[in-house]
């Protein structure tokens, strides 16, 4: 299951960002992408860090995000029948050695990521159902020489237990799907009777939770509000369908003699998985607008806190394309914050409380970005995201640049106080205001970010710049102020001056990268070296 979730989610890409993007417009929309999206990867946890991913990335509403997990809950249940329909219906080893050979010549052959993933994907669905032979074989001789139904306790106690056992089983094998695959090979093979499966599989549901709460310790807000969500679904679901299931197993059974075609045990379970799921998003219907507004109001505060990162959830690295989104999120919040820098050190006279205040949380952010980063490129990605990363990391370099350099010109604004000289003073006040509307318009998810006006706001403000250089040589010239003074606000201008370059870089990096466009030459480092040695 591992080899088969993992190599589906890869292959998949951007793919899953893409349809998860477009179909959750509406709950209707969340819960069918989740359902579909779920069948195609086989497995609800990519689905779930994908949904926490476009909620952090403010693409997709809590709201419509609670549908995507109700929806991803129902889709499992595609695993079921797929063992049921595929596992004991054919001759298996004929059925899956081609899946594994076919797998493993892909996985061989080429060095890119998509087809060794497609590869990886498909050996697993064959080493699946192998498995699954195994264990047929192994249930029917152990199953002749013991009768596990002796152990049950009778009545709901029994069910009970039986629902504990599968949520035992999936916490250890952290995978519902496996867990669920062993007990209707262990239910067709007479191991156990339909409706102690039934039960066990209730509490596979059940298990899947433990996923959930995992990967909500330390998370942000928005994946423990659905993580929660996704707790309550199944807790919810598993005690309405374990209160009535000796009626959902009636259910079956008079649906059986409707199809007059009895169904296997494996069929029952499959079926009875997909009955008590729906069952459980009906329950969710007029339930959902109370969950949401409960989740809402918890979980807060953490993010308020500037320096805590907003977009980055450990979780989300499994996906390497939702992973490098989240980045260039979070970079969104460190460029503001270099801004904010800027306009403070640029400030008259400069403000060093804000100064201090933004860039620590900015070192702070840029300590978890760095970590983050680590994560998603110790995973096998293709070179297209390997670029993109590289491209995300340099406009962290240039927002750390800005901070530094707003820091030295900060204390050097404060130490020289006021321009004495009125027309100097003049030119400097209209390079500041150059670099307040630079700041202004480069804040990512602005309607006026774009490459081509950073561009054009950066050229107004080298050229005040050159005005401001050439007042100051004037003056110094003419002794209208003395050499040392001259000097000292020609290094004030130039340090502000490279922190506007800084915070430019950072904005047409993010922005080249919102466009899909190649970098720039100016965002090269040995540019940036250049300018900062004029």
């Amino acid at each position: 299951m591992h080899l088969l979730t993992d190599g589906l989610k890869l292959a998949a890409g951007r793919a899953l960002e893409d349809m998860l993007e477009r179909w959750t417009s509406t709950p209707a929309r969340g819960l069918a992408a989740g359902m579909l999206i779920t069948s195609l990867v086989q497995s609800s946890s990519a689905v779930t860090v994908a949904g926490i991913g476009f909620v952090n990335a403010g693409l997709l509403s809590l709201r419509n995000a609670l549908w995507v997990i109700f929806g991803s809950n129902v889709g499992t249940t595609t695993n079921a029948w797929l063992v049921a329909a595929l596992g004991f219906n054919f001759k298996i080893d004929a059925f899956a050695l081609p899946f594994v050979g076919i797998g493993a010549v892909l996985m061989l052959a080429t060095a890119k990521v998509r087809p060794r993933a497609l590869g990886q994907a498909l050996a697993g669905f064959g080493i699946l159902f192998l498995g699954i032979d195994v264990l047929k074989d192994t249930f029917s001789a152990f199953g002749a020489g013991i009768d596990l139904q002796s152990f049950i306790l009778p009545g709901l106690a029994g069910w009970a237990m039986l629902v504990a056992v599968g949520t035992v089983i999936t916490v250890l094998m952290q995978a519902s799907g496996a867990a669920i695959a062993i007990i209707i090979t262990a239910a067709q093979t007479g191991l156990l009777s339909t409706e102690a499966a039934c039960a066990m599989v209730i509490g596979t549901n059940i298990g899947t939770t433990s996923t959930a709460i995992l990967s909500a310790i330390g998370a942000t807000a928005n994946a423990r509000r659905l993580a929660a969500a996704h707790v309550f679904f199944n807790l919810v679901t598993g005690a309405v369908a374990l209160l009535l299931l000796p009626l959902l197993i009636a259910f079956l059974a008079l649906l059986a003699d409707w199809l007059d075609q009895p169904a296997t045990p494996a069929v029952s379970v499959a079926l009875f998985h997909s009955v008590f799921n729906v069952l459980g998003v009906a329950l969710m219907v007029p339930a959902s607008q109370r969950l949401l507004a409960f989740l809402s109001t918890r979980f807060g505060g953490r993010e308020e806190e500037t320096a805590r990162p907003q977009h980055l959830d450990a979780n989300s690295t499994s996906v390497p394309d939702l992973a490098v989104r989240a980045l260039r999120m979070e970079l969104g919040r460190t460029h503001v914050l270099a801004g904010n820098c800027l306009r403070a050190a640029a400030h008259t006279p400069p403000d060093i409380t804000l100064i201090e205040r933004n860039g620590s949380a900015l070192l702070s952010l840029a300590n978890e970005i760095g970590k983050f980063a680590r994560k998603v490129s110790s995973a096998s990605l293709p070179p297209v995201l390997v670029e993109s990363l590289a491209r995300h990391l340099r406009a962290l370099q240039y927002q750390e640049n800005a901070r530094e350099t707003a820091h030295l010109a900060g204390e050097l604004g404060s130490a020289l106080g006021q321009m004495p000289e009125r027309g100097i003073a003049r030119a400097l006040e209209q390079f500041r205001d150059a670099a307040d509307a630079l700041a202004d318009a480069s804040v990512p998810g602005q309607p006026g970010f774009r490459s081509s006006e950073i561009d054009r706001l950066l050229g107004e403000a080298e050229a005040q710049y050159e005005a401001l250089k050439e007042a100051l040589l004037g003056a110094g010239a003419h002794a209208r102020l003395d050499i040392r003074s001259m000097q000292d606000w020609l290094r004030l201008a130039s340090l502000l001056r490279r922190t506007t370059e800084q915070v430019a870089k950072s904005a047409r990096t993010l922005a080249a990268l919102e466009e899909g466009l190649q970098p720039a030459s100016e965002l090269e480092p040995d540019a940036l070296s250049a300018s900062e040695g004029r």
